[in-house]
């Protein structure tokens, strides 16, 4: 499926929400956001390479205060922005602005978050979607243990633990899932970006 043009411009783009914004709208899901804040903080070598960044001017995110990637990727997001020299982020709410999350569907389907890098003349750098390819299979393991295999009446339940599952591996000692989800947005713009 061939990708849409995304609709953004600079106007558009003074319409999304800074970081600090989008954490002011949360309401009641905003502690778990702001703990992954801190949590995702950029290790030195990830903080030089993303501080050496040339060519990345406009960042946007697609969100949603209810996603658990939103909750956990979201704000590695945000840190990785703000040591890009130059660089600006907006979030945009997927469901407020249909236009814009069409124009992002992962194989068709309309996951969160999605963050499209672009230089300063608009033109798409790279994307990441969602979650690192390591906790997508991390995820998927925990799932084929537990909501895969609940029974029709014991699947509320199952979903808790899974997700409490999910939130334990992000949490592992030197937090793994968050590092390989930093090592994706490297490789991206190591290929695409100027340094």
């Amino acid at each position: 499926m061939a990708q849409s043009k995304i609709p953004m411009d600079d106007a558009r783009f003074k319409t999304g929400l800074t970081w600090k914004d989008y954490m002011a709208q949360m309401g009641d899901t905003r502690a778990r956001t702001e703990e992954n804040y801190g949590k995702t903080k950029l290790t030195d070598d990830e903080r030089k390479f993303f501080g050496s960044v040339k060519g990345v001017k406009y960042v946007i995110m697609t969100a949603e205060n209810w996603c658990g990637d939103v909750h956990r990727n979201s704000p590695l997001i945000a840190n990785i922005v703000e040591v890009i020299p130059g660089a600006e982020l907006r979030v945009f709410l997927r469901d407020k602005e249909t236009d814009l999350r069409d124009s992002l569907l992962n194989n068709g389907y309309q996951s969160i978050p999605v963050v499209v890098f672009f230089d300063q003349n608009w033109n798409e750098i790279g994307r990441w979607v969602e979650r690192a390819h390591a906790a997508t299979g991390k995820a998927a393991l925990i799932r084929s243990k537990t909501i895969d295999v609940a029974p029709a009446d014991k699947k509320d339940e199952a979903m808790n633990e899974f997700r409490k599952q999910v939130n334990d591996a992000y949490n592992e000692p030197g937090f793994p899932l968050w590092r390989a989800a930093a090592n994706e947005v490297k490789l991206l713009l190591e290929a695409r970006a100027g340094k």
